[in-house]
């Protein structure tokens, strides 16, 4: 071979590249075998969870009554040929309805609007198995995401706030009807504010009419405390509300008494003037708020150290506590204050044909083993009713005072041990409440009225328009 020959080597050929789908198919096989067993695993637990609840749901008992929750649960609905073809009547009905005619139909039906599959729907949602427990993960699981609130609760350290709550429906001015919304509610509040204004120009010079709006807890405690991821426009209702409210005050010229302001300052002096896993104020917050009440008839209020204040119970949960479903979060305690000759009244509650008498203004023994103590306020014996009851008269025995109409919400219940000290009291619930107020109206001793609400009643209840319709006919005819 010639040296000068250069000496050429034959390229060398790359393996052919599978397609990128084929690699993957054959990943997948490799892997069969490894997550089969996975998969089994998986597939067998779930299984074994939809047996173990299935089964639960049957061996455990029909509950009636939430203790947590604090409200009734759903019962299984009975099933009938007339039920069905009922609610097959309604389908079709609603089949050929507008979207509007759709929401004023199920508006006027409320709660009959049911079909069977909502009962049976609610039925085993009320019934699942340890539904008390789970609602305590998901509690803990919104904590953990630093969601920092649960069903509409804010966890704001020790304190659970629950946070605006506009419900009910409006009617528009073509029919149709849509939500209420937090426009809505400041408009409730300026009606409200007018149809109390009303009342009030209607009174002889002999009864006068004041109005004590008290702040929720979300409106007394400082933006410190509330989450840091709490939504701005929430901070805007709040301001919108009481700017509504003031307002119309101003306009209407109305007799309002200030207890958003002097809560707020105790509040923040760190005083325990609102429950923490309840959305009403202690006995020593409605103490303070009397004594606003009170100096504004020109009267000096008792001083606190002539109370005796006695401890009723360190393991209350409130209505926010139910709400929020964090059964780990602390406990209140109910004070109930006490002073010489607190016995000597006599309050008698009224609700339809059911009448409980009490001495004093506490129903101790029966509301000290159920789960919503609150009721210990004058609370009737029926249970159920706590202390919103349709009328409470609270007399003074053997002595002849003058007489207060308290038109209240269950704000006011905490309140009448302290007002029961200078007059006799009528108390309506109007929510509770359709009887004649004439024979309360009428009566020669009666000196004041005093509307007192929190303000989330008095943003979402209509009801003193009831009130307004009965006293301002009777005064005005009185005149005439």
């Amino acid at each position: 071979m010639d040296n000068n020959e250069i000496k050429v080597e034959a390229p060398v050929r790359k393996p052919k590249q599978k397609p990128e789908a084929e690699i993957l198919l054959d990943r997948q096989l490799e892997m069969k075998g490894k997550t089969r067993k996975t998969d089994i695993a998986i597939l067998a637990s779930f299984c074994v969870f939809i047996l173990f609840f299935g089964i639960m749901f049957f061996v455990l008992p029909d509950k009636t009554y939430s203790e947590t929750e604090k409200r009734t649960l759903a019962q299984m609905p009975s099933l009938t040929f007339s039920r069905i073809g009922g609610d097959l009547q309604r389908d079709l009905k609603l089949m050929t309805m507008t979207e509007d005619e759709k929401k004023a139909y199920v508006a006027e039906l409320g709660d009959s609007y049911k079909v069977f599959s909502d009962e049976i729907g609610d039925y085993y949602a009320d019934q699942f198995p340890f539904r008390d427990q789970l609602r305590v993960v998901k509690a803990a699981v919104e904590i953990g995401m630093l969601k920092q609130e649960n069903n509409d609760v804010l966890f704001a350290g020790e304190y659970l706030i629950k946070k605006d709550s506009v419900s009910g429906v409006v009617q528009n001015e073509d029919g149709t009807f849509r939500d209420r919304t937090y426009e809505d509610a400041a408009e409730t509040i300026k009606n409200n504010v007018h149809l109390l204004s009303g009342i009030e120009q209607s009174l002889p010079e002999s009864v006068d009419l004041r109005t004590a709006v008290a702040g929720r807890t979300i409106d007394v405690v400082p933006e410190s405390k509330l989450p840091p991821l709490f939504p701005t426009e929430d901070e805007t209702h709040r301001s919108v509300y009481w700017n509504a409210y003031n307002d119309q005050v101003q306009a209407d010229g109305l007799n309002v008494i200030d207890l958003k302001d002097v809560l707020n300052l105790h509040f923040r002096g760190g005083e325990y003037v609102y429950y923490k896993t309840d959305h009403h104020w202690t006995s020593l917050g409605a103490y303070y708020a009397y004594c606003e009440i009170i100096r504004s008839y020109g009267i000096e209020p008792y001083a606190l150290d002539t109370f005796s204040r006695e401890t009723y119970t360190t393991s209350f949960v409130g209505t926010t506590y139910a709400k929020a479903g964090a059964a780990f979060g602390g406990k209140d305690t109910i004070e109930l204050f006490r002073y010489d000759g607190d016995t000597d009244y006599t309050t008698t509650i009224i609700n339809g044909d059911k009448k409980t008498v009490l001495q004093g203004f506490y129903n101790q023994d029966k509301y000290r083993d159920i789960n919503d103590k609150y009721g210990v306020f004058i609370g009737s014996d029926d249970t159920g009713d706590g202390g919103n009851n349709a009328v409470t008269i609270v007399e003074k025995n053997g002595e002849s005072r003058p007489k207060m109409i308290l038109i209240k919400d269950s704000f006011g219940n905490s309140i009448v041990p302290f007002l029961a000290r200078h007059f006799d009291l009528i108390i309506l619930d109007l929510r509770t409440s359709s009887k004649d107020f004439s024979e309360y109206l009428s009566d020669p001793d009666l000196a004041h009225i005093l509307v007192l609400y929190n303000m989330e009643t008095f943003m979402n209840d209509a009801k003193i328009s009831d009130a307004a319709s009965r006293i301002i006919p009777y005064f005005r005819q009185k005149a005439n």
